[in-house]
């Protein structure tokens, strides 16, 4: 698979700000940025619709590539994309006709309401929200875009680097306008508009960039996954099965030397099933056995905090083979297996676990409750014996706990003719 660069989610939005100034001018974006501003100087034909139209037609091809840059800065990717996809087209066109009824409500209601010291206020506000509905639009449509409560949602998400690509985009859009200002007054020249659409085009592309970066910096609080994510694992699985074959080849003739490569990768973190269960095949054959131990405790927590206990109650069988009075580490990995196991029908697991539980952690407010379990457990295979002597014992231990009185049920069932108090 080709390495494709991938940006940093945590390099603070500042730093991103400053490095996104070269974005416009890299790869397929100077590309559009050019063949965009050469299509705005047709705009020079003295033809009213023939230059409307060369005006629509090229603010709609920047607008789609910079969609397209939102969306793949916002995925964690580091270059700009190598074209704009179909699916941008509709929040092009949504975008426009949002920015065209916001000009014309800036202008309309000072109007209509006769207080012209509205028309400021109102083209900060409109300017302040816009990158919030850009950003939506791309993402969840023209409907939530326009929703108020999902403007506040996000901003408040984003917090204060909201504020910093407003700052951006308010300076962007001042430098526009003195510039198109300055144009008007010293005459529309060829040379100076197509500076004028220089720098629009740089600045569109560049700001939805940084909303892209604002994106990806938070994608954790928006509850949004970059597809650079998945590219990574995909990445991963790739490398690790070639480094498992890799490692096969190597056993044939040096079993240590695969270990140890093995041994350097799962000290990287997270790595697949197949390479713990052959790193364990390794261990086994060098008759390795309390590095197995090692390894399955560290594969048994991460196991369960993963989810998958019934693959970590395997690996715990496994480690239960090896010394018999094996016991996860931690309570919080040893007790959800023995609570899995019971229900799974494993009455010697579950059991085994929950009296491992209670020797080790007597203190933990979980220890009642395995005790409880293992009594429950010795009753189930017929140790009335252990069953009732453990039951007395806890009820000694943690009188007036919650389980005392199902302590108490169970010890009427095991011998009702002898009275039991707490």
């Amino acid at each position: 698979m080709p390495r494709v660069a991938l940006a940093d989610a945590s390099l603070p939005f500042s730093r991103r700000i400053v490095a996104g100034l070269g974005y416009p001018t890299r790869g397929s974006a100077i590309v559009t940025i050019l063949g965009v501003t050469a299509l705005d100087l047709l705009a020079f034909i003295p033809m009213f619709m023939l230059r409307l139209l060369v005006v629509t037609v090229g603010w709609i091809a920047l607008y789609r590539y910079a969609f397209a840059c939102l969306r793949h800065t916002a995925d964690g990717f580091e270059a700009p994309p190598e074209m704009a996809m179909h699916s941008e087209g509709d929040a092009t066109k949504a975008l426009i006709l949002i920015q065209m009824a916001g000009n014309a409500l800036v202008f309309l209601v000072p109007w209509l309401l006769e207080k012209p010291g509205l028309q400021l206020p109102l083209a900060v506000a409109m300017a302040f929200v816009l990158p919030v509905v850009t950003m939506s639009l791309t993402f969840d449509g023209a409907g939530t875009a326009l929703n108020p409560l999902t403007w506040f949602a996000v901003i408040g998400r984003l917090g204060g680097d909201y504020f910093k690509l407003f700052g951006v985009c308010l300076v962007a859009g001042v430098a526009q306008a003195s510039a198109q200002y300055a144009m008007q007054q010293h005459g529309p020249s060829f040379l100076a508009t197509a500076i004028y659409y220089l720098m629009a085009n740089y600045f569109a592309i560049y700001t939805f960039h940084l909303m892209g970066a604002l994106i990806h910096r938070h994608h954790e609080r928006l509850g949004y996954r970059p597809e650079s994510e998945a590219l990574v694992e995909a990445t991963r699985e790739d490398d690790d099965g070639a480094l498992l074959a890799h490692v096969n080849e190597i056993a044939r003739d040096d079993v240590p030397g695969a270990t140890d490569i093995l041994t350097e990768r799962l000290r990287e973190g997270l790595a697949p099933a197949p390479l713990h269960t052959r790193y364990r095949q390794l261990l086994r054959a060098q008759e390795r056995m309390p590095e197995l131990l090692v390894h399955g405790q560290i594969w048994i927590a991460a196991l369960v905090a993963g989810g998958e206990t019934r693959r970590a109650l395997g690996v715990v069988q496994d480690c239960v083979g090896i010394d018999p009075a094996f016991v996860p580490d931690a309570p919080n990995t040893c007790g959800p297996l023995a609570d899995t196991a019971a229900q799974g029908g494993m009455q010697r697991l579950a059991l085994q676990l929950a009296l491992g539980y209670l020797r080790l952690w007597p203190g933990d407010a979980g220890a009642p409750h395995y005790g409880l379990l293992a009594v429950q457990m010795h009753f189930q295979q017929e140790q009335r014996e252990q069953a009732a002597a453990l039951a007395r014992s806890l009820l000694h231990a943690y009188s007036g706990h919650p389980v005392s009185q199902d302590l108490m049920d169970l010890l009427d069932m095991l011998d009702p003719s002898r009275p039991v108090t707490s």
